[in-house]
């Protein structure tokens, strides 16, 4: 095989882009290691109190202050039903953080975090495309906004999940 001539950025951006895509592959395929556990039907988890769920997200839980039901929450049950809903209410991990990065020239790019380690970040603009660069060579911030729902792991009680969860699924 004939030897690559590619620069260390390219190399980076490539690398960034595969471990994407692999990220991206996980997500949807939705496999979760070898358990085979089987789906939740969405009826199993619909033991909450809608009322009660809808007073945590405005109030305690804390949750009207990043989301919105006709927002960025609005048609979440039509999307995803059952353990998907309730996994991305507890684990958002398919939710994208905001991340701005400045380069050595001190021009700014800022879009939604798309790739990170401590070798490369790369991130997707407003345009919808893809940037990356070796996390030496630039200065970045991440949103630290999905924070919250780690932080909220210690205060939820089982009644505040089930009933935020009632709550979401009215949201179609």
């Amino acid at each position: 095989m004939p030897r690559f001539e590619h620069s260390d950025a390219e190399i980076a951006s490539l690398v960034a882009f595969i471990h994407n895509r692999q990220q991206e592959l996980q997500d949807t395929s939705g496999q979760r290691g070898s358990g085979g556990r089987k789906g939740v039907d969405p009826s199993d988890l619909q033991t909450g109190n809608v009322e009660a769920g809808k007073k945590y997200f405005e109030g305690a839980g804390g949750c009207s202050n990043c989301h919105s039901p006709t927002g960025d929450l609005a048609g979440i049950a039509s999307r995803l039903q059952g353990l998907q809903l309730e996994e991305h209410m507890l684990y958002p991990r398919r939710a994208k953080r905001k991340v701005e990065v400045t380069l050595s020239s001190g021009e700014t790019l800022s879009g939604k975090l798309a790739y990170l380690d401590e070798f490369t970040i790369g991130i997707v603009d407003t345009t919808g495309t893809y940037h990356s660069w070796r996390t030496k060579d630039v200065h970045y911030k991440v949103d630290p906004s999905l924070e919250a729902h780690v932080q909220l792991f210690d205060k939820y009680t089982d009644d505040d999940v089930h009933n935020l969860m009632a709550y979401l699924q009215t949201m179609r």
